[in-house]
Parts: structure tokens; sequence; C-alpha cells
């Protein structure tokens, strides 16, 4: 310990004594550390988000799937409430199950409705999580036995301090929650939010509550056992592994399929832990891909970084062959000299790594303002110990990194040779393609990877800006209305939705109003869909198909092609024969090759025979970058909803519209809060939310790459200049013209430019294959991305070289004889 602290101090005068050595290695490995923790930070809040639960490792959330005869596995679905109730009464592996029922509710206070995402739970949900309330108690048993039993309500802390002040007399008042009367029992803890698949609801609330609480096609759905609609959360006994329980779980689904063949034909369950969840387990594929490019491409800025500062260190060596001579003469071991040179690299990484956290510090401001606001309230971006941990590590490595090959080379320097040299420059060979060169060459490789994923990405960002969603997005303004969480009844919510149609045509800046159920890009109701000649009693002969209910000006109003056939009208009612329209991809997919007008359609749970009367131009369904989705649109007055979204088509600028048609909106319906007001081209950018961000990320990450590998492409060739001096004047002094002199250093600095480009054209490939899934509409090998990137490397490498090589060019030969 003792000749530590010695070479800590000793590390420490040498660092000091060269600030602008020093200075230049901090910074660069500063870029590269602080990218690296930033990248970390966001990678951390998304994939290693704690779930606010006891124990969370024992804690499995169950989803449904589903195996048709000529499709994939469709996996991550909800249950029904029939079969969640049977997996939560006879399995033999769980010690507590609770089913959970998302919907949406409006709660009163102070005579505004403000709307509140709520849960449907078993009494048991707290007990099962592990989370007692913060004040009060959960549900006791009998809350959750009778239905329509006891109406009480569990407050989350967000809405207990935003709504009523953090009030610690909430307990025992009563809310009124969708027209009905609540009395509070408990209040969640404040950690307890965004838990997972749990998600972050405003109050929970006894299942048996059911009837008063769902509304449309969730009330119809909760006693049918082929309809999905519910979550499971569920605790493993002691001793039970996953493995066990995904074993027993499966088999009693086996057991419903067979007991239920009619609505469990192919249904199964899986399971995953909680702690998995917090990512859509759907798309957690895409995400921990993209999570893996965004790390590697740092990974390379820091190599990078670490490649500059070994050329640092290298150079200097040089000069200290007369020090680490003399010292090996007096009888210093070559492992002391080494164990001296590491510490005071471990001092330049360690200083590096403190200043990386506050780099880490500003770029995870710079996230916050990138990403959406909802996406920043649940995430954590904290630097905690993690952080603190994994840029130590980072940093440890690095040191070895870029301070153990110098180190070791600096120390196998011939002594006498070194003791003979009068001067400080080095001895021996004066090539320069060596160690430093194949350092140079790596550099250029590594940011021209860098380089390549950013134009990919940029390239990417563009397409898919330049696809066309199929409908109108320029002039359209949308907002959500939930009638149903009022108790509208279905004749008080058509006639709502009538006045609310005329309301907004009349209005000068509209040129057309209508509504439907689901909004763009938001998912919405999906049904076994089967086309007329199979058999209906078998799920596995149908495919999982979303449907949307419409108003008649519906397809006009959202800019959606009728191709063939005819929309809706206001004849197609309650009473007259059900109809449907379809799109082109589901045309394509049920009768390829056939006129699919007149056909008809039936659908799992239901005796409906639904007669196609049109087709429209497919449009985008949940994602710009889905293949074609197959969608059925049926009319709204034939498939009432309680809630809806209303499209309206503007004259001019969308967002001007808003405030007269929020005022004509109310006007109508002044009980029904609005939700998700939101223009067209704002639901567009929100949808490229994480193809800019990795076009953003990515092209920083990728000019920091750039400005660091010329940085070492002109440290080398400068270095080497200098080295040079001499054999450059012999050259002039026996007739060599200045012109000759700067390509002969030209010719030799972008030999190794070339050499990297090479290497990193034939990675980018073999990483562009690899991240082909995240992009929108490049192929195997994007010609803008790869060669655009390139010429631009090779010019700013050219102008690194272009400096030294200019110097050397203009070296007066009596001044470089004499140099020594």
């Amino acid at each position: 310990m003792h000749t530590f602290w010695q070479d800590l101090r000793y590390g420490l005068r040498m660092l000091v004594k060269s600030p602008g050595f020093t200075a230049v290695a901090v910074l660069s490995l500063t870029l590269g550390i602080g990218a690296n923790t930033t990248i970390f930070t966001l990678a951390k809040a998304i994939f290693l988000q704690s779930v606010p639960v006891k124990d969370p490792a024992s804690l499995v959330v169950i989803y449904s799937t589903q195996q048709s005869r000529n499709g994939p596995l469709q996996q991550f679905m909800p249950s029904s409430y029939l079969n969640a109730r049977d997996y939560r009464e006879k399995n033999d592996v769980f010690s507590g199950l609770s089913i959970i029922i998302f919907t949406g509710a409006n709660l009163s206070i102070s005579g505004k409705q403000v709307a509140a995402p709520a849960e449907l739970v078993n009494g048991n949900f707290f007990d099962v999580i592990g989370v007692p309330p913060a004040i009060g108690r959960g549900f006791l048993p009998e809350e959750d036995q009778a239905s329509g039993g006891r109406p009480v309500a569990v407050l989350s802390y967000a809405l207990w301090s935003r709504q009523f002040g953090a009030d610690p007399g909430i307990l025992g008042r009563t809310i009124v929650v969708s027209g009905q009367d609540y009395t509070v029992v408990g209040v969640a803890p404040r950690q307890f939010h965004d838990a997972a698949a749990l998600g972050n609801p405003d109050l929970w609330i006894p299942i048996a509550m059911h009837q008063q609480m769902l509304t449309g096609i969730q009330a119809d759905w909760f006693n049918q056992r082929g309809a999905r609609m519910v979550g499971m959360v569920a605790r493993l006994k002691p001793g039970v592994t996953p493995a066990q329980a995904q074993a027993s779980i499966q088999a009693l689904g086996a057991h419903l399929a067979e007991q239920y063949p009619t609505d469990n034909s192919g249904r199964s369950v899986t399971l995953l832990p909680i702690t998995q969840t917090t990512v859509p387990p759907a798309a957690r594929a895409i995400f921990v891909r993209a999570g893996a490019l965004m790390m590697l491409i740092v990974g390379f800025v820091l190599l990078i970084a670490c490649a500059n500062v070994a050329n640092l260190l290298l150079a200097r060596a040089t000069r200290r062959q007369r020090e680490i001579a003399i010292r090996i003469s007096l009888g210093a071991s070559r492992k002391r000299l080494v164990r001296q040179l590491l510490t005071e690299s471990l001092l330049l990484g360690l200083t590096a790594g403190a200043l990386g956290i506050v780099c880490a510090y500003w770029g995870r401001a710079l996230l916050l303002r990138l990403l959406p606001p909802g996406l920043v309230a649940r995430l954590d971006f904290s630097l905690d110990t993690r952080v603190f941990l994994f840029t130590l590590v980072l940093s440890l490595a690095a040191t070895a990194l870029f301070g153990l090959m110098p180190a070791v080379r600096a120390t196998a320097s011939q002594r006498i040779a070194s003791l003979k040299d009068r001067t400080d420059l080095p001895t021996g060979s004066q090539r320069w393609y060596g160690l430093r060169g194949a350092l140079v060459m790596a550099q250029v490789a590594l940011s021209l990877i860098a380089l390549v994923a950013a134009g990919l990405f940029v390239h990417s960002l563009r397409n898919a800006r330049q696809i066309d969603p199929g409908f109108e997005v320029n002039h359209e303004l949308l907002m959500f209305l939930n009638p149903g969480a009022e108790h509208y009844d279905q004749a008080r919510a058509e006639q709502l939705y009538r006045q609310l149609v005329e309301r907004l045509n009349g209005l000068p800046m509209v040129a057309g109003a209508s509504l439907a159920d689901a909004a763009p890009f938001a998912g919405g109701l999906a049904r076994t869909t089967f086309p007329g000649s199979v058999d209906t009693s078998d799920p596995r002969n149908g495919k999982l198909t979303p449907v949307i209910a419409v108003e008649p000006a519906f397809f006009a109003t959202s800019g959606i092609t009728l191709i063939r056939g005819r929309g809706f009208t206001d004849q197609d009612d309650a009473q007259s024969a059900m109809v449907a329209v379809v799109n082109r991809a589901l045309v394509d997919q049920m009768w390829p090759g056939q006129d699919a007008l007149g056909k008809h359609l039936h659908f799992l749970l239901t005796n409906w025979d639904v007669r196609v009367v049109g087709i429209v131009n497919t449009v985008k369904y949940a994602t710009l970058g889905e293949p074609p989705q197959p969608i059925v649109y049926f009319p709204l007055k034939q498939h009432y909803s309680p809630m809806v979204t209303v499209y309206v088509r503007t004259k001019g600028d969308p967002g001007a519209a808003i405030p007269t048609v929020r005022s004509a909106v109310q006007a109508v319906a002044p009980d029904l809060p609005l939700r998700n007001v939101q223009t067209g081209p704002q639901l567009l950018d929100q949808s490229l939310t994480a193809p800019r961000l990795g076009a953003e990320l990515l092209g920083a990450f990728g000019l920091l790459a750039l400005l660091l590998a010329s940085i070492g492409t002109y440290g080398v060739v400068s270095y080497s200049v200098s080295q040079r001096t001499q054999e450059i004047g012999i050259r002039m002094a026996l007739g060599a013209q200045p012109t000759g002199i700067l390509r002969l250093i030209l010719e030799s600095g972008m030999a190794m430019v070339v050499v990297g480009v090479a290497a990193g054209l034939g990675l980018s490939t073999l990483l562009a294959h690899s991240m082909n899934s995240l992009l929108y509409g490049i192929g195997a090998f994007d010609p803008p991305s790869f060669l655009g990137t390139a010429a631009l490397l090779i010019a700013v490498a050219l102008a690194a070289c272009w400096i030294p090589a200019r110097r050397a060019a203009s070296v007066d030969p009596v001044i470089a004889l004499r140099h020594e």
C-alpha cells in the first residue's frame, strides 16, 4: 500500500507537469465515458426499473396465448374473466392470484369531471403484490364477494395529492366515481406507480362492482369465456419455480380447452416475471435490439477515445525512454515500472469517470427534452448507485484498455540504446505503420460504423416521415369522450353523438366531423374473424382481427379512400341487416383474387352474419412500419360504443381550431371531460418518437466518434512529421519539392484512413443487416448512408492529415538538418 501511494503521488506530479497532455487525454475519455453513462441511464430507466412490490422475483404476470391453424402463435394477450377465475380457484402453484380489469372512469370533484384510469381487482390484490396502503387499508374479503357489494375504493398517492391535497382525512370520505358513491378506505404508497404490467391507475375498486363500473363491450364480455379483457398477477408459493408454475398452469389451460372447446381451442397461457414486463413483452425484442445498438455505438465511441489516449501515451513514452532506462539500470523491475505507468493511467481514467458523471447529468437533461413528457414521468432517470458502479467499472476497464499496452511497450525499450541517446527523441525504426497506425485504422473503422448507423437512422426517419399512413393528417383534429363512464345509456349517448356531429359540422373552420371507437395508432378491439365458409365452432379457424365501429361520414372525414362499393349510411342501423366495410389487406388475406363485395363474415361468440358492402384503402393501424393490417369497419349504429374518438377535419390549421372545437364539444356535453386532444401532425410525430430519438442520439454519437477519430489521425500524422523532421530536411536539401513532401505525408496518412474505411464498410454491412428490423424502408445496403458517411469521414481525415503535411512541406532544410 505504501508503494501504491508513492506511485499515486508520483503519477499525479507527472500529469500536472504535462497539463496539455492531461487535458486532451481526460477530455477524450470523459466524452467516451459520459456517452456510455448517459445511454446506460436510459437503458436502466427502461429495462432495469425496480418494480415497487414485495419480492418481485416471486411475482408473475399471466398472459393468454392463441394458436391458429394457419398463423404463428399469438402471445401476451389478455384472458377472459371466466378463464381467469378458474386459474385463480383451481391452481396449486400460487399462494395468491388477483384478476385485474383495466377501465376508465370519471371522478367528480367540486362539480368538475376528471378522467381517472381505474382497475377492478380482487380483494386480495394488495396482499398478492405485497404492497400495503400508505394510509388506511386494502379491501376486505366480503367487499369482493357479492356483486354490487359495498362500494369502496383505494386511491393512488398521486391522485390523493393532486386532487385532495394529501388530506389524511380522506379516509371514510365519499367520492363520486362515474356517477356512483364510493367510500375511500385507503391510499396506495407514494412509490407504487408505473408498476410494470400493473399499470398506473388513479384508483382501485373491487371486481364485485363490475356492474357499476363496466359499460359497453366490457360489460357484454364480462361473462363470456371466449372474450379477452382481463390481466392476472400471481405470487408463487414458496419452493415453486417459474418453470414448475408454467407447466402446471399450462396443464390447467389444456384442461379448460378440452372442457370448453368452442371458446378455448388453441388457447393456453404463459408466465413472465413481473420484472420482465416493465417493457411491453410483445415489443421487448425490438426494445432490446435498439438498446443493444445504442450501447454498441457508445462502446465504439469509448474505444476510439481509448485509442486516442493510448496513442498519446505511446508518444509520451518515447520521450520518457531515457528516464525508464535509467530507472531500470538502477534496479527497478519491469513489473514495478508497469505498475507506476498504470497508476498514472488510473488517475486519468478515474478523473474522466468523475467528469463522465457530470456529462451524464447534462446528457440526462437532454434526454428529458427529447422524450415525450408522459414517458419521462413514468421512467426513473436518477443517477443512482447502479449508474455510479457502472461508471466506475467502465473507468477501470478503460484504464486497462488504453494504459496496459503503452506501459508494456514503454518498459520494453533497450536500456543501452536509450542511455546512448543524448536527447529525448525516440530511437529505432521510424516506421509509424506499427501499433500507432493500427490504432488509427481501428479508430477510423469504428467511427465509420457509428456514422453509418447514424446515417441509416436519419435516412430511416426521413423515410418514416414520407410513409403514407392512409388517412388524413395535416388537417385532422382528434379528441376522446367517454359517456359510458357517466352512465349514459345507449339512447342518450347516441343522441349526444348526433348532436355533437351536427354542432361540429356547423362550425365555419370544420370541413367534416365524425366518430369512431378507436384512435389512430392506439390499438383497440379485436375479434376472431371467420370468412363465411369455415367452421366457426373452432377458434383456430379464425384470425384475431381489429374491428372499428364508425359513423357514416368517417371515411370522408378521416381521409380513408373508398376503393369499391359503398360506405355506411344512416340506414345502417340496429334494425337493418348487418354490414361491414373491409380494407384491402383483409381482402387479400381472406379472399385473394376474388371479389369481396357481397362476401360474408362471422365472428367468435356471436351469431352475426355480416355482409361486406365496401372496400377501403389499407391504413396504418398500430405503427407506421407495420405490414398491411386487416381491419373490419362496422357501423357505429349497429355496434354501439360508450366511448368514442371524435374526428374533426379542419379547413386550415387544426391547432388553431382547438379552442373553438373544444367549446363546441363542451357546449353539447358539459359533464364529460375531454381527453387526448391532439392534432394529426402531433399524433404522427408522437408515433415517430422512437425513430426520431434513435436518429438524434446516434447522430450525436456518430459526430462525436468522427471528432475523436479525426483528432487521433491528426495526432499520429503530426507526431510522425515531428519524428521525420531530419528525413524531410535531407529530402528537401537533395532537391525534393514542397509538393512532393506534401504528397508523401498525405499518402502515408490517408493509407491508414483508407484501410480503416474499408474495414468499417465491411463491418457496417453486418451491423446494418442485424438492425434492419428497426429501420423504415432501408435495404441491406443503403448507398446514401454507407457512401455518404464514408466520403464525410475521408474528407475530415484528409483535413486532419493536411495540416501537419503543410507544416512538413514548409520545413526549412537548414533548421531541419540541425535537428537532433
